[in-house]
């Protein structure tokens, strides 16, 4: 099923109105509420996705659509204040006045169809970074028969730490399949290609790794680095989103692992689509942490992979045999019983 250029060029003016959307509302207001516990959810997570579902919903009526946030969450975790921002918000970036109804069925278009297309929708990866003015992203991707097709990450703050970043540090990254991968800045301008780094060398490689501590087992990446011989200077970068990602597609990065420390938890869906199609159209490599190719056919989770590895592809391998050495494999059946060839699982 062939993916048009009219669909990037659709998905990308969507990604650039949603990230706007988002930094209005950072700029005039952040106001967290509780979601899950502990993850914090912000009027703009509500706003950006039911921003964009309402452009799917008149794009593509036949496509389904997997995203985070929910309309009984949206009823349930917000109050009457911050239910009606979401309302101006929304109505202000459609240009017509917008009904609480509305949004919630914007929230949840697509989400009740099978289709050979699915659009993977996080309206704000990175929540924290986003409440802590660091990176954050808006992500769209495309899964055709479960195949990352499609991918754009709108984030306004792409080169925000850089030592010399431009007056708009954002930046639209985006890949087509079979058209390659590309950079641009964020409200316009003109397309760059990237492409990963030659970087072969594990001990000065460029290793990203996130904020968030419960992405991160960091004793693990301790034991990792020790393992790929790298030395306390060895350079690591930590920031939030798939704004990862992005670095390794475009040659900023060269090794991103994502291994959460409760060895029950399994990546969502939203935080990998867009990036998987940039990261394979520019060159790199992703799988999980037993070098399986990710399974984006189970749902909300993927329940059949374990943590994440994306590299410029000609680390992978490397990286792949000092995750072994990093971590005995577990033992099931009793101390007599033969070792799994799956370490994380």
């Amino acid at each position: 099923m062939r993916i048009t250029e009219q669909d990037l060029q659709t998905i990308k003016t969507v990604a650039r109105m949603a990230a706007s959307l988002c930094q209005t509302i950072q700029a005039e207001l952040v106001d967290p509420a509780e979601k899950d516990g502990r993850e914090p959810v912000t009027i703009a997570d509500y706003a950006s996705q039911a921003l964009i579902g309402n452009a799917l919903a008149e794009n593509y009526p036949d496509d389904a659509v997997l995203s985070e946030e929910r309309s009984e969450e949206f009823m349930l975790l917000l109050d009457d204040r911050q239910r009606a921002l979401v309302q101006r918000y929304v109505t202000d970036a459609v240009g017509g006045y917008v009904f609480e109804e509305q949004i919630c069925a914007w929230l949840d278009y697509g989400k009740q169809k099978t289709a050979a297309r699915t659009w993977v929708i996080d309206p704000i990866d990175g929540t924290k970074g986003f409440l802590a003015q660091r990176h954050y992203c808006v992500a769209i991707g495309l899964l055709v028969q479960n195949q990352p097709a499609l991918g754009v990450l709108a984030s306004p703050g792409f080169y925000s730490d850089d030592p010399n970043p431009p007056d708009d540090p954002g930046a639209l990254i985006f890949a087509r399949q079979g058209a390659g991968a590309f950079i641009e800045p964020l409200f316009g301008g003109v397309a760059q290609p990237i492409h990963v780094s030659l970087h072969t060398d594990p001990q000065t490689a460029r290793l990203l790794s996130s904020y968030e501590s419960a992405h991160t087992d960091r004793a693990f990446l301790e034991r990792l680095s020790h393992a790929l011989k790298r030395g306390p200077d060895a350079p690591e970068r930590q920031l939030d989103s798939q704004d990862k990602h992005a670095m390794i597609a475009a040659g900023l990065g060269d090794i991103f692992l994502r291994l959460a420390p409760d060895v029950a938890y399994r990546e969502k869906m939203w935080d990998h689509v867009a990036g998987h199609a940039i990261v394979s159209e520019a060159g790199g490599r992703i799988t999980d942490v037993n070098g399986r190719a990710l399974d984006f056919s189970t749902g909300r989770r993927m329940t059949r992979n374990r943590g994440v590895v994306v590299t410029n592809r000609y680390l992978h391998d490397a990286v792949l045999a000092a995750i072994r050495l990093s971590r005995p494999p577990r033992r099931t059946g009793g101390a007599n019983a033969p070792a799994s060839e799956d370490l994380y699982d």
